[in-house]
């Protein structure tokens, strides 16, 4: 029987009292959410995306009816998630010492960084995920992690065999994973900040295999079992153990954390599997300076209220009109197939039933009373004029016809489509806004795991009788500078700590650097001491999230360099590269000359261009010697 000592009782049953508290918000029906629960906004609106149609009807009259959908709203979704995803989102990062005073290197070198980051780990597949959360639900989450997991191999020996535990790389390093709206807890759902919330839990469901391999070592795995949950009586100090028979071989993970206390809590299946001293269970996410704080990020389409902690989805926003419009479809085609099979009225003794309607029959009868007529109204067209204003209605909810690849009609004026697309493009943006003020928070999380687990020094070599260590450093290949395809190094280096220079000496070591990077290569070197100590601030770039017309940007690059190209205060090179680029993009590289007749032509260009803007002088004639006569006035031109 599972039997805590009495501070790990009393630290569940906190832990209990905060975990109904987060369920309640879940479950409980807000005005904001149209009088639905967070779960139950979250289930609507992904079977709004998913266009979910119930087929179950088995009442034959009933069951000829057309239930189909026309998928408007998900069909508006996969649109805006296009856009929203042309381009992945990253931080930009600005670097501060303590006098406040911009240190633009280490801002730099940790936004680069942070860009290897995205590209070592999952952030990029999980940004997917992510702008879909934020199409779909009523929140969506993304943590920050570094993981440190362990894997065993086997290696051959002369006896056979033996095994080993080396570092797992595909689990470990950086990760950023997705939980959605029912997967964390807040206590207060009137606060949007997230790191202002008093207590914040994560839950997820683990198999009793990856559990064991997280919590095996923890001397309370044994009370752990497959499917159930060790659950603490509320009015006893006595556990019981509730069993979930839809999922036999899995077992609950949830952390609790409470910022504010610098308190981190796992329970895995109920159980406590935090450290023997309950009061050290430190939060595991700090910042550079050492604080604690929470390691996820809400993102959502755009807020409900100046208060309200929960988004309202794009889902939700058509959600009406998307219903409407199937609606109508639904009864458009139902007319549709009563008026090409329509149910009759006869009257007479003749008997006209279905052997004899099909096209092409022909029936004769001697009655003269018989009378056959339909009894359909008369059919009206207007369902279709209503079906035109509730698309259109959803237009103006999210994106225009012309931004989802289509082409306007034929009756459409050009400004009303230009007008159109406009709206559609500022609603965007306003989007945009939203998830980039997430992207800040996260970036902030990104860059505390940057300063405390990759610019600090790690084994590189193990023996006998030394371990040695080593700094990291970071190559990012194919990135653009100057419309150059260059790698990117950053290195943290041990030479550095300690050491002040002046600026003769930052230009001496700057020459060297240069010399060894060549001409396809920058690096960078940051004192890992002084990155540590730095005040980091976080901006976005929204437009990095919306992918450039590619000609339109050529033509204004064209016309740019026409424009600019003898301009003194313009690199010509930089420019060159950036038209190429744009129409060419890597291969442009190949159509360039190489660096030493570049050298020679802008020396040459240089050497006009001086030769043109110095001042023209005009030498004075000299005095005829033969002009003497008294009084004569000598003029020069």
């Amino acid at each position: 029987m599972y039997s805590p000592p009495p501070e790990v009782l009393e630290l569940t049953r906190h832990a209990k009292e905060e975990y109904s508290i987060g369920n309640e918000i879940l479950t409980r029906a807000w005005p904001e959410l149209n009088g639905m629960s967070v779960i139950d906004r979250d289930n609507r609106d992904r079977k709004t995306f998913n266009a979910f149609v119930d087929e179950s009807e088995d009442d034959p009259t009933e069951a000829w009816k057309w239930r189909g959908t026309r998928s408007m709203a998900r069909n508006k979704a996969l649109a805006m998630h296009a856009h929203l995803t042309a381009g992945f989102l990253f931080p930009m990062i600005d670097a501060q010492d303590e006098n406040d005073e911009e240190h633009r290197g280490i801002g730099d070198s940790m936004r680069d960084i942070v860009l290897w980051m995205g590209e070592n780990s999952n952030y990029k597949t999980s940004f997917l995920q992510l702008m879909t959360g934020t199409l779909t639900s009523p929140v969506t989450y993304l943590s920050a992690d570094f993981m440190q997991a362990m894997q065993v191999i086997k290696t051959k020996t002369a006896e056979g065999y033996s095994t080993k535990e080396v570092l797992d790389e595909e689990l470990s390093g950086f990760r950023a994973d997705v939980y959605g709206a029912s997967d964390i807890m807040i206590t207060n759902a009137y606060v949007q900040n997230i790191q202002q919330q008093d207590c914040v839990i994560k839950r997820k469901s683990l198999t009793y295999g990856d559990a064991k391999k997280k919590y095996g070592k923890h001397s309370n795995w044994e009370f752990v079992k497959k499917g159930a949950n060790t659950v603490l009586g509320d009015e006893n100090n006595l556990f019981y153990d509730a069993s979930d028979p839809a999922n036999p071989n899995t077992v609950s993970e949830v952390i609790v954390t409470w910022r504010s206390k610098d308190l981190e809590v796992p329970f895995v299946g109920g159980i406590y599997m935090g450290s023997e001293n309950v009061d050290w269970n430190p939060v595991k996410h700090r910042d550079n300076l050492g604080n604690p704080r929470y390691n996820v990020t809400p993102f959502g389409y755009h807020r409900i209220s100046e208060h309200f902690f929960y988004y309202k989805s794009l889902m939700n926003s058509l959600y009406w009109d998307d219903a409407l419009n199937d609606a109508m479809y639904e009864n458009i085609m139902n007319s549709e197939f009563l008026m090409r099979n329509p149910p009759i009225a006869i009257a007479g003794d003749d008997k006209i039933d279905s052997s004899v309607m099909f096209p092409g029959a022909q029936v004769v009868t001697a009655n003269e009373n018989l009378k056959i007529q339909s009894i359909l109204p008369q059919r009206q067209d207007s369902s279709y004029k209503a079906m035109q204003m509730i698309e259109e209605s959803m237009k103006e909810a999210s994106l225009s016809d012309v931004q989802t690849g289509q082409l306007p009609e034929a009756t459409q004026k050009a400004w009303n489509v230009a007008r159109a697309e406009k709206n559609a493009q500022i609603l965007l943006r306003g989007v945009a806004q939203s998830i980039g003020e997430s992207i800040m928070q996260y970036g902030k999380l990104m860059v505390d795991i940057a300063v405390n687990h990759l610019s600090v020094p790690i084994i590189d070599e193990v023996s006998a009788t030394v371990d040695r260590l080593k700094y990291r450093h970071f190559v990012l290949p194919r990135q653009t500078s100057k419309g150059k395809n260059i790698t990117k190094i950053v290195r943290f280096s041990e030479d550095l700590i300690g050491k002040s220079m002046n600026k003769k000496q930052r230009e001496v070591y700057a020459l060297k650097l240069y010399q060894e990077a060549g001409d396809d290569k920058t690096i960078s070197v940051v004192n890992p001491e002084l990155a540590a100590r730095m005040k980091y601030l976080i901006r976005i770039d929204v437009e990095q999230m919306f992918d450039q017309n590619r000609e339109q940007m050529s033509q204004t690059l064209g016309n740019l360099y026409l424009q600019l190209r003898q301009d003194p205060l313009i690199d010509a090179e930089t420019l060159v590269r950036k038209l190429m680029h744009s129409l060419l993009r890597s291969e442009g590289d190949e159509l360039l000359a190489s660096k030493g007749d570049i050298e020679k032509a802008m020396q040459a260009q240089t050497a006009v261009m001086q030769q043109a803007t110095q001042p023209q002088t005009v030498q004075k004639p000299a005095t005829p010697m033969n002009n003497t006569t008294p009084g004569a006035t000598q003029r020069s031109q």
